[in-house]
């Protein structure tokens, strides 16, 4: 399966990209693996090729409007596979090898499909799973006999000719995303936007007084919710001018229209930053708020401005959404909690007996009789704990940034059957949402430890960056002042999130560097990850239920260590986190 982007330990892909381009000097924005993890040389090299024979930069410009999801990661490996074809034929002309490549291709598809489980095939895309069977079938002269009618004809429809050039080819594709998946994109190439004279983008970077005209706004998903539609957002880092406005007040303003007011007191929040926006993070801000003071909700008070009313609107539709997903899969949503409850239960239950509680009867402790008379303490003995002792919490941090657009249902649902199915157990659960902002990272709390319903959940929404560094930062130092406070209360920090860090405002710029450092790529990521490495310092456990691209799990493993698993569907959600927990405690 193809996908966007690639890391450094795909190092062997990119070398057979370039090898069959015979071009060194770019970074391919595809890499090709089968399903079980492994490099698809084969594919490699038709992603190469495509750079010989077609005009990459518009291919690649058209998977970029495509974007990501599960209905358009769909599409994007379907489509490949009419550029396969095509690639195909042009090279079979100079390279009578090819056959021979492409049919030990088909083979290496069905043996490594022979060998995958039920749970692995659960987590395929059966609609691409029949089209690559169709394809590689064909090309050893089988029969495949349990695909339907409909999956034969879009088989048909991929086999794009090889006479075809890049016109043709991008018209055709065209036509398959609105017959077959009711996808149309946007107008205006993404990378339209990225084009400008060297100088601009050199100045902007050493003009960092100079103001934004047209900052960050906090627009929310409309219509289908396609990420990469026309009339949704897409922010980048490459627009020519900061996209940080330096008008303070402007800029606090902005956020509390669109957050509502802080939880913290001005002398509060100046010890915050004071101690957290530091170094790296020196031009950032911080903003506590609840999901149940936001504009617009029930319990906010005042008159709105227009702007405020407008993204009231958006909240609330979206809460409707998030709300509806619910009832429309209430049985499969009840189903999962009664699984995860039952696991975490036993999980729980299994860590506790192997941590013996103090008490006034059971086996005596000789090394706590001194108590007895100093203190007055009868809690000398030691006996099995239970769940209703347990000093236990659990924090589920949720990315909340535009990069979550498409799946805003699915991780509401996934959060409330989390937080639910462990308050059914006897464990506190917190939940908080963080996203970023005209240089604010934003910490809206959807649930406190107390609240057992969890109703503000379906408040969850997505917009804005995203500066993990620093939302795991601020949560270590939360938690920490918590835990000193809590008498020796065991924290565990869940983080549901793509593993893609990506904020506006830039890195602090090094010592003697003209230029400052974006906020992305392998330079976040390793924010990320000295973040959680001051969490377990402190005796906080964390991981990560990693809901992202494939591209990313380099990113989760760099961030999280071993500490994370990959959840696709509501389904799997039970044993993820099951997984994670015991992960996590086995950790304390």
């Amino acid at each position: 399966m193809i996908k966007q982007h690639y890391s450094g330990s795909a190092r062997r892909s990119v070398n057979i990209i370039w090898n069959a381009a015979m071009n060194y000097d770019f970074d391919p924005p595809f890499l090709a693996f089968f399903t079980n993890g492994e490099p698809d040389d084969y594919l490699n090299m038709i992603i190469g090729l495509t750079v010989k024979w077609l005009d990459f930069d518009r291919i690649t410009d058209f998977f970029l409007r495509l974007g990501e999801g599960p209905t358009l990661d769909e599409a994007s490996s379907i489509l490949w596979l009419g550029i396969e074809n095509c690639i195909y034929g042009m090279e079979l002309r100079q390279r009578p090898m090819m056959e021979q490549m492409r049919a030990c291709r088909a083979r290496e598809f069905f043996r490594i499909s022979g060998m995958l489980s039920e749970q692995q095939m659960s987590f395929m895309s059966m609609k691409v799973y029949d089209q690559e069977e169709a394809r590689w079938a064909k090309v050893l002269g089988r029969k495949v006999l349990d695909i339907g009618p409909s999956a034969r004809k879009l088989a048909r429809e991929l086999e794009f000719d090889p006479s075809w050039d890049t016109d043709r080819i991008l018209e055709k594709m065209n036509e398959i995303l609105k017959t077959w998946f009711k996808i149309t994109l946007p107008d205006t190439p993404v990378r339209a936007a990225r084009r400008m004279p060297a100088w601009r983008r050199a100045l902007a970077k050493v003009l960092p007084g100079r103001e934004n005209q047209s900052a960050d706004l906090l627009v929310l998903r409309r219509g289908s919710g396609s990420g990469d539609k026309k009339g949704s957002v897409h922010l980048t880092h490459s627009q020519g001018a900061l996209p940080v406005s330096r008008n303070e007040q402007r800029d606090l303003e902005y956020i509390q229209t669109a957050f509502g007011p802080c939880m913290y007191s001005a002398r509060e929040m100046s010890i915050l930053e004071e101690n957290l926006c530091v170094e790296n993070d020196s031009a950032c801000r911080l903003w506590f708020t609840r999901e149940d003071r936001a504009p617009g909700s029930r319990t906010a008070a005042g008159e709105l401005s227009r702007e405020a009313q407008q993204l009231a609107r958006d909240r609330q539709l979206q809460r409707q959404r998030n709300e509806q997903y619910y009832h429309d899969h209430i049985f499969r949503i009840r189903e999962s909690i009664r699984n995860l409850t039952a696991q975490t239960d036993m999980i729980f239950r299994s860590y506790l007996r192997s941590l013996p509680a103090s008490a006034k009867h059971g086996k005596l402790d000789g090394r706590r009789v001194w108590r007895v008379p100093v203190l007055d303490d009868m809690k000398v003995f030691r006996t099995d704990s239970d769940i209703a002792e347990a000093d236990i919490t659990v924090d589920l941090l949720l990315d909340a940034s535009q990069s979550r657009m498409n799946s805003q249902e699915l991780i509401c649902t996934q959060a409330l059957v989390i937080a639910r199915s462990l308050e059914e157990c006897g464990i506190p659960v917190r939940v908080t949402a963080f996203r970023s902002l005209r240089g604010y990272t934003v910490l809206e709390r959807l649930k406190e430890y107390r609240d057992r319903r969890g109703e503000g959940l379906f408040g969850y929404y997505a917009g804005g960056w995203n500066r993990d560094g620093l939302c795991l930062r601020t949560m270590d130092y939360l938690l920490e002042d918590e835990k000193k406070q809590g008498n020796g209360v065991k924290r565990i920090l869940l983080v549901l999130t793509d593993a893609s860090p990506n904020d506006a405002v830039p890195l602090a710029q090094k010592s003697g560097s003209l230029f400052s450092r974006e906020y992305e790529g392998d330079a976040a990521v390793r924010e990320a990850e000295a973040a959680v490495r001051l969490l377990r310092s402190h005796q906080i456990s964390c991981g990560a239920l990693f809901y992202g691209a494939a591209s990313h799990l380099d990113n989760v493993h760099q961030i999280y260590g071993q500490h994370y698993v990959r959840i696709r569907s509501l389904n799997q959600l039970a044993d993820g986190v099951s997984q994670l927990l015991q992960m996590n405690l086995r950790e304390m």
